[in-house]
């Protein structure tokens, strides 16, 4: 083969190589990408170890605010950071869409307010509330514009149960093939965390019914609040001040500040405050590990990437179900 050919073959390779790295990347940073379940906090929807696809064209396309960034990375490669923030575009979104009750979200943490939007941690959680929605704790039992809240079957909850049928409790869930997550002993009492269906499983093959403990601090919370809505004025009583404060400086930024519980906006004190983004509310099913709306405040629609749809692979775990394997997120 002259050298002629294959310095033609080369270049055709090279052009063909670019050319499908560039279509790759386009599809990731605008229509579809993958990522990979890292915790446990949406168990049983989504499982650690899951590899799920992200539809970042469900509520419209966000379009890139860090320019200058390694291809291919999210903020680091090989330790070291991937972008730099000498160059930002302001947030845009195209072809913008709602999100819907109980859809699966991948977003960008909110606190970290050090980092430019898009290159903040990713999260994963469920929406429960959208803007303008009322937001109610009573007794553990969380109610949305009045009406109470009605769990996914794929919530985790604790469940205890006495020693004495330890053994019973064992054998169902290797005969039903359900996972053993949190197992505990304390004195006479075991606890074991399994979502509704789980359960009814359980339940329907003991004689003595699973209990469910409910435990942790969230449960006793008592709070009622609208999610902020774009354009939403409220007036800056003391508990409006407390329960929109974060919202306010991620809005704001180094413009705003609190003194004496009075907001100072570019030196002037503040009466009323309007909104300038939706917001949601987050909850991951599995509410004993989980990183939501309960310790991040409301969401920012600027924040949203996409909605997690399918599962298409698991690497986690071998003894997976291969059903799970392009699978639909629910």
């Amino acid at each position: 083969m002259s050298s002629n050919k294959k310095k033609n073959i080369l270049i055709y390779l090279s052009k063909a190589i670019l050319i499908a790295l560039l279509i790759v990347f386009v599809v990731r940073s605008f229509f579809v990408e993958s990522y990979t379940i890292s915790s446990t906090q949406m168990e049983t929807a989504l499982l650690k170890g899951d590899e799920v696809l992200v539809n970042k064209t469900a509520y419209g396309i966000r379009l890139p605010m860090t320019i200058f960034s390694v291809p291919f990375t999210f903020d680091s490669l090989f330790g070291l950071k991937s972008y730099s923030t000498a160059l930002e575009a302001p947030y845009y979104r195209i072809f913008d869409a709602y999100l819907k009750p109980n859809d699966i979200i991948l977003f960008n943490n909110p606190l970290e307010s050090d980092k430019p939007i898009d290159k903040r941690a990713l999260l994963v959680s469920r929406c429960v509330a959208l803007p303008g929605d009322t937001l109610e704790m009573k007794n553990g039992v969380l109610f949305i514009n009045n009406m109470s809240y009605i769990l996914s079957p794929d919530v985790v909850n604790e469940y205890i149960f006495n020693i004495s049928i330890q053994k019973d409790i064992e054998e169902v869930l290797q005969e039903q093939n359900i996972s053993i997550r949190n197992y505990k002993l304390s004195g006479d009492t075991a606890s074991i965390e399994l979502n509704k269906y789980e359960a009814f499983i359980v339940n329907q093959n003991l004689r003595d019914s699973l209990n469910i403990a409910v435990s942790g601090v969230h449960y006793n919370e008592s709070y009622k609040m609208a999610v902020p809505a774009k354009g939403m004025e409220i007036d800056l009583t003391a508990f409006n001040l407390s329960a929109y404060k974060q919202t306010i400086l991620q809005e704001q930024g180094s413009k705003a500040r609190f003194n004496n519980d009075k907001l100072i906006i570019d030196g002037k004190e503040q009466a009323r405050y309007i909104f300038e983004d939706d917001y949601y509310w987050m909850l991951s099913d599995n509410s004993s590990h989980s990183i939501d709306s309960r310790s991040l405040g409301f969401i920012p629609f600027s924040h949203v990437i996409g909605e997690v749809t399918y599962v298409w692979y698991h690497s986690d775990n071998a003894n997976i179900s291969e059903d799970r394997r392009f699978s639909a997120v629910k």
